[in-house]
């Protein structure tokens, strides 16, 4: 009983998205579209995918280490800081004495805004580390959602005249079908599965904002993409081993 609870606590959680696993999805869908639709701009963007899944896999993890050059100023400015104020304290002498409330007023002034600098520059130092780290996330994630654009416009051109029997000659022999689109798909699919692994490493709000936009991006073009590949099936002309 000892052994199975042991075993239970130590076993790798699979609730957790695992990036060696996306990866591996995006090597096999590129891999498919490749052997599919061989030469096309979707078969390079499939590869693409694959390279980004790879970086994000590594920018992940170096998200979730520490940036010791970023600490170690961060470190340094908060001692000079304490140091100066441990100066101020006992080096420069002065009476604390006010001959009226007008100058008790100007120096407690003085005192605030002192204090208010000084706070405000530990507090950038101390946060410039999660700054440094969100602000690369932000720009990564855009990336992911760019890319669910350049793959939308990608199938834009590839309408249901295409397939029409009665246009003009040479659309029905076009070498493409409905899978295309459903190849959009799971690449959108891919996508927004990559981009909240950016959220381990960079907490924060508008982390979390924009994955979340990308994954409702990927499924607002995927709902339209599955209207569009079911158009085009049924609107497709029957193959020659069909009756």
């Amino acid at each position: 009983m000892a052994f199975g609870l042991a075993s239970r606590r130590w076993r790798k959680p699979t609730h957790r998205l695992d990036p060696q696993r996306i990866v591996e999805t995006a090597d096999h869908l590129a891999k498919r579209i490749t052997e599919k639709l061989p030469g096309s701009t979707l078969a390079g963007l499939a590869v693409d995918l694959a390279q980004i899944a790879r970086a994000t896999e590594m920018r992940a993890k170096e998200a979730r280490r520490p940036i010791l050059l970023i600490r170690g100023a961060s470190v340094a400015a908060i001692a000079l800081c304490a140091l100066g104020l441990w100066y101020l304290a006992y080096h420069i002498h002065t009476r604390w004495e006010f001959g009226t409330v007008a100058e008790l007023f100007e120096a407690a002034d003085a005192g605030f805004n002192l204090l208010v600098l000084v706070a405000g520059a530990l507090w950038f130092f101390i946060t410039l580390e999660a700054r440094s780290k969100r602000r690369k996330a932000l720009e990564y994630i855009g990336e992911l959602r760019e890319f669910i654009h350049v793959i939308d416009v990608t199938q834009l051109y590839y309408t249901p005249d295409l397939y029409d029997p009665t246009g003009p000659s040479g659309r029905s022999n076009l070498n493409m079908d409905y899978t295309y689109l459903l190849f959009c798909t799971q690449m959108f699919g891919v996508i927004s599965n990559l981009a909240p692994l950016y959220t381990r490493g960079a907490a924060g709000d508008s982390i979390l904002r924009a994955a979340a936009d990308v994954e409702m991006l990927a499924t607002a073009v995927t709902a339209k993409l599955f209207t569009k590949s079911e158009t085009v099936r049924l609107t497709a002309p029957p193959s020659n081993g069909d009756d």
